[in-house]
């Protein structure tokens, strides 16, 4: 016996609303996106956004020494030396003994933004808003809803 299509459609529904109260709940964090143009950035980072470059996507960025080798024109693998710090100054995180390779084209949008345009050899400043850094959710020791300052040098660009 064939059911109606209203009664298959009813089943349907009720079988879908069941699995999903079976899911696990999803942890959904308050997006308060950070604007840098209201924040007070600690002395010690030397940020001065009226001296940047704002991006497109609302970075700022700005070389601190301009390299002399290739560009970074594309979303590449690419070797770094990297520190990036809250705007109280806080650093969270770093890696600057050795390089670190890192897929820009997978990476936090802000840093890749940032970095386009740089010449391996380079270091540059860079301030990524929230919803292009990390975004509202707390990541290990770094706070949702933070902008995050990064201090970069590109070593290598991977082909």
């Amino acid at each position: 016996m064939k059911l109606p299509v209203t009664m298959r459609s009813a089943i349907y529904l009720v079988a879908c609303a069941f699995l999903a109260a079976c899911l696990p709940e999803t942890h959904s964090c308050p997006s308060v996106p950070s604007d840098p143009a209201t924040e007070t950035f600690a002395p010690s980072l030397n940020v001065d956004l009226s001296t940047m470059q704002k991006t497109q996507l609302g970075d700022y960025r700005s070389d601190l020494v301009v390299g002399t080798g290739a560009q970074l024109v594309n979303l590449s693998l690419v070797q770094i030396h990297y520190t990036a710090y809250l705007v109280d100054g806080t650093q969270v995180d770093n890696f600057v003994d050795q390089p670190f390779a890192l897929d820009l084209s997978r990476s936090t949008v802000g840093l890749a933004d940032g970095m386009l345009g740089m010449n391996v050899g380079g270091q540059r400043l860079i301030v990524a808003p929230s919803n292009n850094a990390l975004g509202a959710c707390d990541q290990n020791n770094i706070p949702g809803n933070s902008t995050i300052v990064y201090k970069v040098e590109l070593l290598e660009i991977d082909s």
